[in-house]
């Protein structure tokens, strides 16, 4: 058309939001119908293009008043640009970075370096605008808004429910390529003025009103599963607020009240009479990581994992026991202690990714080591030594185990090396040793490094089963057996796909919390526990071997009467937690989960619904508020949440 006009840089920033926003309609009609049903899938549908069309056309706003009021200088925008995302990849990217600068620069130089390298790959964002400017041309502007078309889509695949801030500037990197290129090009087709001023008005209503209305916990919950959402994901606190008052006056059941009653005066409990243990007793403790409990029950993996099926079946196992959190310095710094993960009192820092530093509360080698029992800890990586996060504070001894040149931590023989080393040298006295093997962990390149990531994964375990093997064999040979009780779990699960997921750390589901526990020797016959049990009964039960008392706080029972064949202490409600995503499982195989980052409330029938499908929040809301208040109610007790008022 000879009277059109080239596209403006603000309508080429609101068409390449548009484009994302096409992206993710594609991602979300692709995935299997929701809960909900249609009507979830619409408000989907709905607010997640309605929230990217809002960025286009704040973006496109900024653009218009820049043109207008900013200095013609060629150098100024790409250089303005750079520094707003940096001062954004500060706030937003550096977080995603903290595991990665931790290992990489240790302790003192980690959150440093992590907010330099936030800040140097938020300038991915100018670079964008820099090269979609250098394409703005004919033909070859399409290249450019090819590239951000597979940058858009790869935003909807890689690294699926993590890292908010890398999905939020690889959309504006996408975007601002596209708009680049966009921008100056002469378009087919033109609105009249009139219909222009009305799809404007259309469009900002519906930009406006998905931005400040909440869609419903139905379609959150859908939403931010959604990680090229970037709103969605990041859930600003204008949208969604959190009122625990509404539950100051739920009702707890009369067999759910001892555990809703608070702990913190209570007395200690006596150690166990008569003792299980001989008084120069060894136990050793091991830790597998990522061993969901599905591994050891399921049977294909039973050649692969002789070991554990043999002391398994042999001695006293809980085959889904409940973990305390799905991050393993959460978990053992919560076995070490007793308590719930909300309970301690955590230092949240980039360095530590979270340490006791300042937590005073004794832990389990500290009561160990002060009644005279030798305690060992043999450290597979350097994130588990004392010093760095107190989390293993008052073992007696900590060896760390061989790295070989090449690897970033120890694996399974070499930390077997340390165990059997330091067992030939123990003489008389009881022994405890600690020992949390990482073999297991993503991205499973330790063990067989072909195939699917579940049995990389299980080979990798197989590592770990042939080196309890040769304990087993190397106890028998050096009769210790008799003396020697040997406790094997894990700190979490890990996701396979399950729930969008392809690693653990997440929402507690069941394949990230749940988690095997095998304890065997001669003085535990052969039995099933049967019901689920808490992995924190752990912590008074080590104390209970060596005589000791447990303190009143604890959260956990002794499974010494179990371990002789008395039923265990079941239809306790149960907390596995992170950092700020919150799960009650229920003696009524309810379990509630409150993501309380994202605003999301989930309650799942476990004995219906094993996999958590169904979410019973969007179909009762009367009982899933009645659920929700009984974990509020759990977390006020250990002052996870303000008591409401």
């Amino acid at each position: 058309m000879a009277d059109a006009r080239p596209l403006s840089p603000a309508a080429a920033v609101v068409f390449a939001w548009a484009g994302l926003a096409l992206v993710n309609a594609g991602c979300i009609a692709a995935r299997a119908l929701p809960n909900g049903g249609p009507r979830v899938r619409a408000l989907n549908h709905l607010f997640d293009a309605g929230q990217l069309l809002f960025l286009g056309l704040v973006g496109g706003l900024a653009t218009l008043l820049w043109q207008r009021f900013a200095p013609p200088r060629r150098w100024l925008a790409p250089l303005v640009l750079g520094l707003a995302t940096g001062l954004l990849g500060w706030a937003m990217l550096a977080p995603d970075l903290d595991n990665f600068t931790l290992r990489l620069a240790g302790r003192e130089r980690a959150a440093a370096l992590a907010v330099l390298l936030a800040v140097v790959l938020a300038q991915a964002v100018p670079v964008a605008y820099l090269a979609g400017r250098r394409m703005a041309r004919p033909r070859i502007r399409w290249f450019a808004v090819a590239v951000a078309a597979i940058a858009a889509i790869l935003n909807t695949r890689i690294l699926p429910l993590d890292y908010p801030g890398v999905h939020v500037f690889l959309a504006m990197a996408a975007s601002t390529l596209a708009a680049a290129a966009l921008t100056g090009m002469l378009p087919r087709w033109r609105l009249r003025p009139a219909s222009r001023r009305v799809a404007l008005a259309v469009v900002t209503t519906l930009a406006v009103v998905t931005v400040v209305t909440d869609p419903g916990n139905a379609a959150r919950v859908e939403l931010t599963r959604l990680d090229s959402a970037p709103l969605a994901a990041h859930v600003p606190p204008w949208r969604v607020t959190i009122d625990d008052s509404q539950y100051k006056h739920i009702t707890i059941p009369p067999e759910l009240a001892p555990s809703f009653a608070s702990r913190q005066d209570a007395p200690p409990i006596a150690a166990t009479e008569p003792p299980l243990l001989p008084p120069d007793a060894i136990v050793l403790f091991f830790t597998l990581d990522s061993m969901r409990a599905e591994v050891l029950q399921n049977p294909t993996n039973r050649e692969l994992l002789p070991t554990l099926h043999r002391w398994r079946d042999a001695g006293f196992s809980v085959p889904r026991a409940i973990s305390p959190s799905t991050v393993t310095r959460f978990t053992l710094a919560s076995l070490f202690t007793g308590v719930d993960v909300p309970q301690l009192r955590w230092a949240r820092d980039s360095a530590t990714q979270g340490s006791l530093v300042k937590e005073d509360r004794p832990r389990i080698a500290d009561l160990l080591t002060a009644r005279g029992v030798t305690t060992v800890h043999v450290l597979s990586q350097f994130e588990l030594v004392n010093h760095i996060n107190k989390i293993g504070r008052g073992f007696s001894e900590e060896i760390e185990a061989t790295i070989h040149a090449g690897d970033k931590l120890a694996y399974a023989p070499a930390v077997m090396d340390a165990i059997v080393t330091r067992l030939r040298q123990h003489g008389d006295g009881p022994l405890f040793l600690f020992a949390h093997f990482m073999d297991a962990h993503h991205p499973f390149d330790s063990g067989d490094r072909k195939g699917r990531a579940y049995a990389r994964h299980v080979s990798e375990l197989a590592n770990i089963d042939r080196e309890l093997a040769r304990l087993d064999a190397w106890l028998g040979e050096a009769g210790l057996w008799p003396r020697t009780l040997v406790i094997v779990s894990a700190d979490h699960g890990q996701a396979f796909g399950q729930h969008g997921v392809q690693h653990h750390g997440g929402p507690p589901y069941e394949e990230q919390c749940r988690v095997p526990l095998v304890i065997t020797g001669p003085a535990v016959p052969a039995h099933e526990s049967p019901c689920d049990l808490p992995l924190l009964d752990l912590s008074p039960t080590l104390l209970d071997l060596f005589g000791v008392e447990t303190p009143g706080p604890f959260v956990g029972r002794t499974l010494v009467p179990a371990l002789r064949g008395e039923s265990p202490q079941c239809e306790r409600p149960v907390l596995s937690a992170t950092w700020d995503v919150f799960a009650l499982l229920l003696p009524d195989g309810l379990k509630v989960i409150d993501n309380r980052r994202k605003r999301t409330l989930e309650v799942y029938d476990l004995k219906a619904d094993p996999r958590e499908t169904k979410n019973l929040c969007d179909t009762d809301p009367a009982g899933c508020d009645a659920r929700v208040g009984l974990l509020r109610r759990y977390l006020e007790l250990q002052g996870a949440i303000a008591a409401p008022r």
